[in-house]
């Protein structure tokens, strides 16, 4: 093994293989940072991968993996035959981000002034009956969870209670849970915290509201993605906001509508790194855009980072959280998707300057989950049984995905054109004209297949057509047995 490090003299870059981070790790972060400092000037050529690898003296691979990520959060851009380059549109964007940093005000975020009454929501699409089917979105691959794994982890934990456990413990969540969590998001997300910043809560409905209620006023209006969860829009209405609908395209949320239809608005709701319901990323111009808005006007970002870990090929995106240098933006996470939804086990990573807001507003109540529970993910975390199941899931959603894809090109094609599918366990097609998403929901339905209809998921005028399908609970044989049913679904709603 080498113990030398490496030194690039063309980027000024340096890797140390005695870390024990990884070196491709070492050099995405390197490249990354020096291109959001400025140092790396938008549109400049960098050395050809072999040029790289025999400066740092590591493996070709070693470097194509680094640049394969950077490309694919939007940091360079690489063309087949040609050269690689940092990617062109930066420059404006990374020059107010200095000076953003430079002046931005220590106060934080601005919040509420009091608390309301919640207000009646929307309610999601209904389900058919109990059991994982084709095509329920949202719902884990069940079948492959560690069940037996788990319960063992349970029962030690359970054999081996403190009084504390006993007793309820902390409101903020179990002290070594919020570590675990803390060093599981910096690792594998880029997200930057202390255990301090992390409080554990029931799920990501739980998260929203906490934040809305303490950033909202009444009537405050509130940035939410249009396709979007709908979710997002029943914890605004509850705590009092008012959702203002901001178009969703390929590039993600648009910043420039938000800026147009509600530029004070208090809060910003976004999945950046896989959105639901059409599976985009937000670009990484439109991630520093919406940074520098809330740093702005003193705005809150609410990252909602549901299942972006289980990105099919790859290394995960990072979180908008690890660009956030303003103190904007909580991440939202949750175990509901990458485990299992009856856990009911979530958390958030506030700003280091609202840890204090938080902790006394969890002061003043109990445990938000099982302190037994709690415990025993902090211990299924530790031991790594958590990062070695979602490395087996990823491996699963790709398959059902590409099986799904596959299926519905075979039995649906010149009807339905799925969209493409590169993380979680969902994917959305558009609907070929004249066909009503919502009449072949019905249709579906009927013969016994579950799908949503898109033009469910909009708030604003726009009403897209389309269906969105479930993949990640459902075996291939499933996917290909159900896709066949859709087609008699389609058939029948022409």
């Amino acid at each position: 093994m080498k113990t030398s490090t490496g030194v690039a003299s063309s980027l000024l870059l340096r890797l140390d293989a005695r870390s024990p981070t990884p070196l491709h790790e070492q050099l995405f972060e390197g490249i990354r940072a020096r291109i959001l400092a400025g140092a790396l000037a938008p549109g400049l050529r960098l050395p050809s991968s072999r040029q790289l690898a025999t400066e740092l003296d590591v493996a070709r691979s070693t470097v194509l993996q680094a640049l394969d990520a950077l490309t694919a959060e939007g940091y360079l851009v690489a063309r087949a035959g040609s050269c690689t380059r940092v990617a062109p549109e930066l420059p404006g964007l990374l020059e107010d981000r200095s000076r953003s940093l430079m002046n931005r005000s220590s106060r934080g975020p601005r919040l509420a002034a009091s608390t309301r009454m919640p207000k009646a929501a929307p309610v999601g699409a209904p389900r058919l009956g109990a059991a994982p089917r084709a095509f329920r979105p949202g719902v884990p691959a069940l079948d492959l969870f560690p069940t037996a794994l788990w319960a063992r982890t349970v029962s030690r934990v359970h054999a081996r209670a403190s009084t504390g456990l006993l007793d309820g413990g902390d409101p903020s969540g179990h002290a070594p849970l919020r570590e675990a969590i803390s060093t599981h998001v910096s690792v594998s997300r880029g997200v930057r915290c202390s255990p301090e910043q992390v409080f554990i809560t029931t799920g990501t409905q739980q998260a929203f509201d906490e934040v809305l209620r303490l950033a909202l006023n009444p009537g405050d209006s509130v940035w939410v993605e249009d396709p979007g969860y709908p979710g997002v829009r029943r914890a605004v209405l509850s705590a009092g906001g008012r959702p203002v609908p901001i178009p969703v395209d390929g590039d993600g949320l648009d910043v420039a509508a938000g800026l147009a239809r509600a530029p004070r608005a208090r809060v910003a709701l976004v999945a950046p790194s896989h959105q639901y319901p059409l599976g985009v990323t937000l670009s990484l111009a439109r991630r520093m855009a919406l940074l520098q808005w809330a740093g702005r006007t003193r705005s809150l970002i609410i990252e909602d980072d549901y299942d972006s870990e289980f990105r099919h090929r790859g290394r995960p995106l990072t979180a908008l959280q690890g660009l956030d240098d303003a103190g904007c933006v909580v991440y939202v996470g949750t175990f509901s998707k990458s485990m299992f939804p009856g856990l009911r086990l979530g958390f958030l990573v506030v700003p280091p300057s609202l840890v204090d807001l938080f902790s006394a507003a969890r002061a003043a109540g109990s445990a938000p989950a099982s302190m037994m529970e709690q415990a025993a993910l902090a211990v299924f975390l530790a031991e790594g049984h958590f990062a070695r199941h979602l490395r087996r899931m990823r491996a699963a959603y790709r398959e059902r995905g590409e099986a799904l894809v596959d299926a519905l090109v075979s039995e649906c094609s010149g009807v339905l054109a799925p969209r493409p599918c590169d993380t979680g366990m969902q994917l959305c097609a558009s609907l070929a004209a004249p066909l009503s998403d919502l009449r072949v929901r019905d249709e579906a339905a009927r013969l016994g297949v579950e799908v949503a209809a898109l033009s469910d998921y909009f708030l604003g005028r726009r009403r897209d057509a389309g269906l969105v399908f479930g993949f990640g609970g459902v075996r291939p044989d499933a996917l290909r047995e159900g896709t066949r049913t859709l087609a008699r679904a389609l058939e029948a709603a022409w």
